[in-house]
């Protein structure tokens, strides 16, 4: 049995530093780009996180890359 994998969507998570709770724990946001093209390089997608999350708030502490795929049975 051969499966098939069928690109269905690319997300691009900005992970955000919004300082420390009344406890002192740190507080984390998050702002996610939906349906980035597939065919985007990894650059390309790393430049356009970097100057999106240069107009938030807050500061960027990492960038995280999803991908989605449809699994079929051939």
């Amino acid at each position: 049995m051969a499966i098939i994998k069928i690109h269905k969507n690319s997300k691009i998570r900005l992970v955000l530093n919004a300082g420390l709770d009344d406890n002192n724990k740190q507080i984390t946001k998050y702002k996610t780009m939906d349906k980035a093209r597939s065919e985007a390089e990894d650059e390309v997608l790393f430049d356009i996180a970097k100057k999106a999350a240069s107009l938030q708030k807050h500061s960027l502490t990492n960038i995280i890359k999803y991908e989605e795929y449809m699994l079929l049975e051939q």
